[in-house]
C-alpha cells in the first residue's frame, strides 16, 4: 500500500504588506496549526518519504513549521520546491503524483486551494465537507491509501479543528 498526504497552506496573513499573493506569509494562527498538523502526521506514523512543495511563501512557512514538530526530528524526506505548484491546475498537480506515486511510498503535496480540494475529490470522491461547506480549509491534511491511484481511498481528513 502506498499513502498520499495532500496538506493545504496554514492561514496566511492577508494583511502583511507582502508585495504579492506568491510573498503572503503565515499569520499567527496559522504558524500554530502547521506545527500541529505536523506532530499529528508524525503520531500517526504518516511521515512521507518525498515532498512537493509549492514555492510560494507561505507553502514554504508551512513545511518547515510541519517538518519542525515533534516526531520529525530524525526524519529527513527528499523535498521538491516548485513554482509550478503554485496556482496549478488540479490536473498538472495529479500528473505530478502520479509520475512520482509509487507503491511502496507515502508522498506528500503542500500547495493551495482550490487545487487541492480539487485533488481530494479525485481521488476520494466520499470525502466530505465540514459544516461551514468547506473540504480543505487551512492547514487541513488528507491521508489517501491506494494500491494504484485509481483506487485510492479517504483514511483521515484532519483540519486543525479536530485536534
Amino acid at each position: 500500500m502506498s499513502r498520499l498526504l495532500l496538506l493545504r497552506h496554514a492561514k496566511s496573513d492577508w494583511y502583511s504588506g507582502a508585495l504579492n499573493d506568491h510573498g503572503r506569509p503565515l499569520n499567527e494562527r496559522g504558524r500554530k496549526d502547521a506545527p500541529r498538523i505536523g506532530s499529528w502526521i508524525a503520531s500517526s506514523g504518516y511521515l512521507p518519504d518525498q515532498i512537493f512543495c509549492s514555492d510560494a511563501q507561505r507553502t514554504c512557512e508551512t513545511l518547515e513549521l510541519v517538518m519542525g514538530a515533534q516526531g520529525w526530528e530524525q526524519h529527513h524526506p527528499e523535498i521538491a520546491y516548485s513554482h509550478q505548484l503554485y496556482m496549478a491546475s488540479a490536473r498538472g498537480v495529479q500528473d505530478i503524483i502520479e509520475a512520482n506515486w509509487t507503491e511502496r511510498d507515502t508522498l506528500m503535496v503542500v500547495g493551495h486551494n482550490p487545487t487541492m480540494d480539487q485533488l481530494l475529490r479525485h481521488y476520494c470522491p466520499e470525502a466530505r465537507s465540514n459544516q461551514s461547506g468547506k473540504l480543505m480549509t487551512t492547514a487541513t491534511v488528507a491521508v489517501i491509501e491506494a494500491t494504484k491511484a485509481e483506487n485510492s481511498r479517504l483514511l483521515h481528513l484532519i483540519r486543525p479543528a479536530d485536534l
